[in-house]
């Protein structure tokens, strides 16, 4: 039972879009990143984003585990600073991961393959004061830390969720014009509002403020997908019906949005899913 309870607290709490933040455009607070860099950061999320184009799961994770044999290539790493490698190792594992667990929440080395880039984390933490981390850093650590959470106690994941929380409320803070800080915020805090009193209220204000900043067609594509959860969850079918409209015309005819809809359709969200990936599947297609 403890077991049970655990994985349903940690996929509460690991950032539910996490294959879908991936498509966003590099942030603004590259830090002390060079040129070079940028230019990479630029490039995964491009490659990100260009993996949800392939027909499967399987597939895009096929796709990404190339790209990120390119990273890890002797060229490129000499290149990079240990912080770009932790952060751009951060977004292609977590990337990689989250489709192996949508086709198969059990199968085989998925624990060891998000627990070994966790440890990578905590021994950074360890070696480097985290004020002085670069922001992005904390954000994509944030990711893989959350769907690892799932394989930890209840008491280690209440733990790191009340350090993320005090990391987002200060990012909130800080970046007010940066929708990518809102999409991670808002998706920290619908996940957490089981423990957090008023954490979904707040979460929904999030949104709307992503929706209202963002500036590329990825950023309205998934803050309107978002928001459009809530709504759903609420029933309130006009307010979801304009925001999928919205995401639908910022990037029209996703493969993804089919999916999302295909789900929504039966009246279950987003949110529902990644807590249930097979039973979910299993009503809305017929199959795991």
């Amino acid at each position: 039972m403890m077991a049970t309870k655990n994985a349903r607290l940690g996929q509460r709490l690991k950032i539910i879009f996490a294959a879908a933040l991936l498509a966003l455009c590099a942030p603004a607070f590259s830090g002390d990143f060079s040129e070079y860099e940028k230019t990479l950061l630029a490039e995964i999320y491009d490659m990100r984003a260009r993996s949800r184009q392939e027909p499967d799961y399987l597939a895009s994770q096929k796709f990404l585990e190339a790209y990120h044999n390119k990273i890890l290539s002797d060229d490129v790493q000499s290149k990079i600073s240990d912080e770009a490698k932790l952060v751009f190792d951060n977004l292609l594992t977590l990337e990689r991961w989250q489709y192996l667990w949508e086709t198969d929440p059990k199968m085989n080395g998925l624990k060891e393959m998000i627990w070994t880039q966790y440890e990578r984390i905590m021994d950074w933490n360890a070696a480097h004061a985290f004020g002085e981390q670069n922001a992005y850093l904390k954000l994509s650590s944030f990711d893989l830390i959350n769907s690892t959470m799932q394989y930890m106690t209840r008491g280690q994941m209440i733990k790191l969720g009340l350090q993320e929380k005090k990391v987002y409320d200060k990012l909130l803070e800080t970046n007010q014009n940066n929708c990518v800080v809102y999409l991670n915020a808002g998706q920290f805090y619908y996940n957490v509002s089981e423990v957090l009193s008023g954490a979904k209220p707040k979460a929904k204000r999030i949104y709307e403020r992503a929706v209202a900043i963002a500036s590329n067609a990825y950023e309205k594509y998934f803050a309107n997908i978002f928001i459009a959860q809530m709504f759903l969850e609420e029933k309130d079918m006009d307010s979801y019906n304009k925001h999928i409209a919205l995401a639908e015309a910022a990037i029209p005819g996703t493969p993804y949005m089919i999916f999302v809809k295909a789900v929504n359709d039966k009246g279950i969200t987003l949110y529902e899913y990644a807590l249930h990936p097979i039973k979910v599947k299993q009503k809305v297609f017929g199959t795991k």
